[in-house]
């Protein structure tokens, strides 16, 4: 870079510092912060969530990252407790297990080894491949963590063309698909853990609480209340899974993240992971779901279990909504999202209602997607780099802080003035029409 080229940039420099000492000294967030560290972001994958809900990040690598619930603010570091993992065994004790994610040893760091860090990180990066077209993404484990067993991961969010409803759903499906080419079943479990955290400092503030969702259509599930901080609206999580004629679905409403405090009365991440290793699903016996204590985390888990006979192949699918109906900005406008049109504005009920409809109709959001993008992709016209970019750069509406609002959440004085303008405006129309033009 020339002198010049530095000397053209100096009042763009200069109004970007500007803006940035003004909303500091407004206690807001700036737009942007030169001050920040920013992540390696090269491992990002197919972004979770559909329009102007907010969106979770995912990474080729398996992990969750880069959550934007919230406008203008974002989280780039991974929650490493957000995880597949995958439990087999097989007749005479044989018995796999690992998380379905591959972090760099960086990001491993400092990991607590009395929680998520006692998990088993083996998985062998050789054995995994990754596709994305957005909406959707594919992640192959062949080999993983059992040499005979090839799962197949397929993500799925509702952006469907001409949609004005199921679009705007902040959820996501993941259909696992295990094969076993062995000669002998293979019992497998595939758990899913989440946090309770939308990233930063709020996960530790503390008297966040989880809570079964009720059984409906063979779904099973947990919520995870999350209170937020920096006068940030509440979050509430689902995770959720189906049960289907030949796979069984148990939960565990709440572990601690940390280490067992004295007494030994906390369910911690490592007692969950052992359960799940050694009995392949949960304790029928729902355990007290307390709040958790200022600098301690919680998480919850659900596991899906099916017995995968030799030559045969079985299908799991989960589902992670998320319900954040309010929309603050910081000059104290606050805006509904569209999809409160449809579910209300109970955080909590949307957040369970998106986990379950997601689990009964994602086949058909999955068909709607393929009869969109089929034209383009069998378009022998096109170069082959086209139709790829032409989908995956659409994620940009998804992950680039799009917001999609259904109506203004007024106050009483702001919904007074409205009704007063409305009614000028209707006696104008009244008036008009009684008056003949010219």
């Amino acid at each position: 870079m020339t002198m010049n080229d530095l000397m053209t940039m100096v009042p763009f420099i200069a109004k970007m510092l500007r803006l940035y000492v003004q909303e500091s000294a407004k206690g807001q967030a700036s737009v942007y912060d030169p001050f920040r560290k920013w992540m390696d972001n090269c491992y990002r994958g197919v972004p979770l969530g559909a329009l102007g809900a907010g969106s979770i990040g995912r990474s080729y690598r398996g992990y969750f990252q880069h959550f934007q619930i919230f406008p203008r603010m974002f989280e780039e570091k991974p929650i490493l407790a957000n995880q597949f993992s995958a439990f087999v065994s097989r007749p005479g004790g044989k018995s796999y297990s690992t998380v379905l994610s591959a972090p760099k040893a960086d990001v491993l760091k400092g990991i607590d080894k009395a929680g998520i860090g006692s998990w088993d990180w083996k998985l062998r990066e050789k054995n995994c491949t990754y596709h994305g077209l957005f909406p959707r993404s594919w992640t192959v484990y062949d080999g993983e963590p059992d040499l005979e067993i090839k799962i197949t991961c397929r993500q799925i969010s509702p952006f469907i063309p001409h949609n004005y409803k199921e679009s705007s759903f902040p959820v996501a499906v993941f259909t696992f698909t295990v094969q076993n080419s062995g000669s002998t079943p293979a019992d497998v479990t595939l758990l899913f853990t989440w946090a309770n955290s939308v990233g930063g400092k709020s996960e530790l503030t503390g008297n966040h609480t989880n809570s079964r969702m009720k059984a409906r259509d063979g779904v099973h599930g947990v919520l995870l209340h999350h209170r937020t901080a920096d006068g940030h609206p509440p979050v509430t999580f689902a995770i959720a899974s189906q049960e289907t004629g030949g796979v069984r679905v148990t939960c565990c409403p709440s572990f601690a993240m940390g280490p067992s405090v004295p007494g030994g009365e906390q369910f911690t991440a490592k007692d969950m992971w052992e359960e799940a290793k050694n009995r392949g699903a949960f304790g029928g016996a729902p355990r007290a779901s307390a709040s958790s204590r200022p600098g301690s985390s919680i998480g919850a888990a659900v596991a899906a279990t099916t017995t995968v006979p030799a030559g045969g192949t079985r299908a799991v699918s989960f589902a992670l909504s998320w319900s954040c109906p309010e929309v603050k900005f910081p000059a104290g406008r606050t805006y509904h999202r569209r999809y409160t049109k449809f579910l209300g504005l109970d955080r909590d009920a949307a957040a369970e209602q998106l986990a379950h409809d997601a689990l009964l109709e994602h086949m058909k959001w999955e068909s709607l997607i393929e009869e969109w993008q089929r034209p383009v992709l069998h378009d022998k016209r096109l170069p082959e780099w086209y139709p790829v970019a032409l989908f995956n750069e659409l994620y940009y509406l998804n992950a680039g802080g799009t917001i999609w609002t259904d109506r203004w959440a007024a106050s009483e004085e702001d919904q007074l003035c409205f009704l007063k303008l409305k009614a000028r405006v209707d006696d104008g129309v009244l008036l008009s029409r009684r008056v003949p033009s010219r």
